[in-house]
């Protein structure tokens, strides 16, 4: 037995599941998720936590270009405080969804500390925030950067230290997340804290965590990581929207929360359709303000359809908070080049009010400590 000072809850690696893309479309991709720390702590002892599956090793995919595989990080809070490290056994790449809680924890010692927890904020009137405003006014006084943005592009990372090189003069980007719950970005851009899931203590750190989000100046709240896909938040339709419930609704009015954010892949357990099961588990009662999606594996045109197909579906706001295309740079980067004008030059597609490229690492948004040819478009282009 040893001490010593490190991250008390570090996740495996997280990691996409591939399925069938719409309109026949295959969706290869797999994209780990960051690891995720929510507080600091002293180790004194083990607990070992098991996340319910069928105990085997998840297969894995094939990758595609944007794929990579992060470290985790430690990230600060205000959190309650435990003494014990947090062993992690991966789930099964095959969808578990009869188990919950979806963790089992075994704990050998704990201390807790008491957190100081500011007051709640106070509700906030729906017409101060905007039918079409989202905040994320940036450092450079634009709504959107250098003022000539629209607000609507976001950095998604793990590395903090790459984002300065997206944020010159003359930017676009308005707003930033990592997949976790603090801001550790330094940027002063709005951060968009996500819960993720129930793993771990994720749910049991988000009330804190997100209301000081809140209190820091975000407008904006995500849900549940692909709770269709068995590596990512793996959660029915049923329980996410009890969940979403209990742990999203309590910040109705005080900002804008997403839908859980959900594949474009296809048939009644992904996408669209998981979608609808999670809203009709909902039974009116899930507080949803905007419908965010993921879009990988497809061409442009397919990209825009499903677009407007989650639009048609849910008649709400549109994030699209990870996307990415397969091909050279310059392939690429012609293909945002198109999304980029359609979003926000043609009015059909007014409803999307922010999107994020997967995503700010070396080897696709940088290369060589510096903005890729795509990643310079996504932070400057027209």
């Amino acid at each position: 037995m040893y001490t010593k000072s490190l991250a008390a809850l570090v996740a495996a690696a997280l990691v996409g599941q591939a399925v069938a893309g719409p309109h026949g479309y295959g969706l290869h991709h797999l994209h780990p998720k960051r690891g995720f720390v929510t507080e600091e702590s002293t180790v004194t002892h083990w607990v070992t936590v098991t996340v319910y599956g069928d105990g085997s090793t998840p297969t894995p995919a094939a990758f595609s270009s944007h794929s990579r595989k992060f470290k985790p990080k430690p990230s600060s809070s205000t959190g309650p405080t435990t003494s014990d490290v947090v062993q992690v056994v991966p789930t099964s790449a095959t969808a578990d969804y009869s188990t919950t809680p979806e963790v089992k924890t075994v704990v050998s010692s704990t201390t807790a500390a008491t957190a100081n927890v500011k007051a709640p904020a106070p509700v906030v009137n729906a017409d101060s925030l905007g039918s079409d405003s989202y905040g994320g006014s940036d450092r450079n006084g634009g709504n959107g950067g250098g003022g000539g943005g629209t607000g609507k592009r976001g950095l998604a990372y793990n590395d903090a230290n790459l984002l300065n090189e997206f944020l010159s003069d003359g930017t676009k980007v308005s707003w930033t997340y990592n997949w976790g719950q603090v801001d550790d970005s330094g940027t002063g851009l709005e951060f968009v804290p996500t819960l993720w899931g129930t793993k771990l203590d994720f749910a049991l750190t988000w009330p804190l965590n997100a209301q000081k989000a809140i209190d820091a100046g975000s407008k904006c709240l995500f849900s549940f990581n692909e709770p269709e896909l068995a590596a990512q938040a793996n959660m029915s339709p049923q329980v996410a929207a009890l969940k979403h419930i209990a742990l999203m609704n309590p910040f109705k009015g005080k900002a804008r929360i997403g839908s859980p954010s959900i594949t474009n892949g296809v048939g009644p357990d992904h996408g669209i359709e998981y979608l609808k099961r999670f809203f009709d588990a909902c039974g009116g009662d899930c507080a949803v303000d905007f419908i965010n999606i993921h879009i990988y594996g497809v061409d442009t045109n397919t990209f825009l359809s499903h677009v407007r197909d989650v639009h048609s579906a849910f008649n709400k706001p549109v994030w699209i908070t990870e996307f990415a295309f397969d091909g050279s740079d310059d392939e690429i980067n012609s293909q945002l080049e198109t999304v980029i004008d359609q979003i926000e030059n043609n009015a059909t597609y007014s409803f999307v009010k922010r999107y994020a490229y997967f995503m700010v690492q070396d080897g696709t948004m940088v290369k060589d400590n510096s903005p890729s040819k795509y990643g310079n478009t996504f932070a400057y282009g027209a």
